[in-house]
């Protein structure tokens, strides 16, 4: 990803470039978790790298930037998850006679994780989805390490509530 701005200090931009590309594979990773789509994800990826870049002179030097940049996509995925047209569905009522295919059990494991809060849901997507450490985890969601285990002890339970028995047991 290239990034383009106003005039600037070329030496800032290419070590932003440098910093954000090692950053957006795992950041596309939270936002396909968070969103379940891939062009959705592609969207909150690209939205998160501007506003990262808006926002660089916030990252402290020396400190970790990626939970710094985790919480902006986990920010710019529940911004995209509130506007208005997320709802909107394509595609119409299915003909007359014709019955829609049964389930797939990933599908209820989609279904159960979107019905989660954005919290939660997010939560574990950091744990399973990038395996960030709870210290992290506690970073991006700005509470402490423990906080960030009961939280994702939770959110598994809250989980394990909505998936159907048939899945809980495999």
């Amino acid at each position: 990803m290239t990034i383009t701005a106003a005039p600037t200090d070329a030496a800032d931009t290419a070590s932003f470039e440098a910093l954000i590309e090692s950053l957006l594979p795992g950041g596309y990773r939270l936002a396909y978790a968070m969103l379940q789509s891939q062009p959705e994800a592609e969207d909150a990826i690209q939205e998160a790298a501007l506003r990262a870049w808006a926002a660089r002179h916030r990252l402290r030097p020396g400190s970790d930037p990626r939970p710094w940049f985790m919480t902006i996509v986990a920010n710019q995925c529940r911004q995209q998850r509130r506007s208005r047209w997320w709802s909107v569905r394509k595609g119409g009522d299915l003909p007359e006679g014709v019955q829609p295919a049964p389930p797939v059990e990933g599908a209820d494991l989609r279904r159960a994780l979107a019905r989660l809060s954005h919290r939660d849901r997010l939560a574990l997507a950091l744990r399973y989805y990038l395996d960030l450490p709870f210290e992290e985890i506690g970073r991006v969601q700005g509470i402490s390490a423990a906080a960030a285990k009961a939280r994702v002890h939770r959110a598994l339970g809250r989980l394990r509530l909505e998936v159907p028995e048939d899945l809980n047991d495999a």
